[in-house]
């Protein structure tokens, strides 16, 4: 059996409150620092770790940067575990994004749909899973990717994703037997 800890990346700093997607430039708030800084006090103790996977963008990274430091990991960056494609809706307001955002399949231009996520984040999970059989992992990555995952493994529908408690910074393990079958799933903290 394999763990994965799912970490979702600091608060960002956006003055404008504006929908980031993957535009460049944003990066942790001192706030997100801090949480971050608590997320590797929740993981201290609990390795080894045989990896630590990181989105590309700049927000995991930086959150990726204080978790590796805190626990003497290196990163590696995996681009399959990135935010949501919302080219369509990219430096808009918040309030710009259609509700729901979100649809199983493609049918809201300009935005990635739960599935291809989904798929994408558990390619990813099988990979890491064979190269680290019955190993613990940190994986960090951003909302809704890790809901949309958690949600699959623990055989709930896309409409539990809007009200499903993953605060920034906060940590999930997952004990996984493959990966599409979790055993226990888990918020830290």
């Amino acid at each position: 059996m394999s763990t994965i800890y799912l970490v979702r990346h600091g608060e960002v700093h956006n003055p404008q409150g504006i929908i980031y997607g993957h535009l460049p430039g944003y990066g942790l708030s001192q706030k997100g620092r801090e949480q971050l800084v608590q997320a590797a006090g929740l993981l201290q103790g609990r390795g080894p770790f045989q990896g630590l996977y990181v989105s590309p963008l700049q927000r995991a990274q930086e959150s990726a940067q204080i978790l590796g430091e805190h626990l003497g990991l290196a990163l590696t960056t995996e681009p399959l575990i990135v935010e949501t494609g919302v080219e369509g809706y990219q430096g808009q307001p918040f309030s710009a994004l259609p509700r729901p955002y979100m649809t199983e399949e493609r049918t809201v231009p300009g935005i990635e749909c739960a599935a291809s996520i989904r798929g994408r984040f558990l390619s990813w999970a099988a990979v890491v899973l064979e190269r680290h059989a019955d190993g613990q992992l940190i994986a960090v990555s951003h909302r809704d990717p890790i809901v949309l995952s958690l949600l699959h493994w623990m055989g709930k529908g896309l409409e539990e994703l809007p009200e499903f408690p993953l605060a920034p910074g906060g940590v999930y393990k997952v004990c996984l037997e493959t990966a599409s079958r979790a055993v226990q799933v888990e918020a830290l903290g």
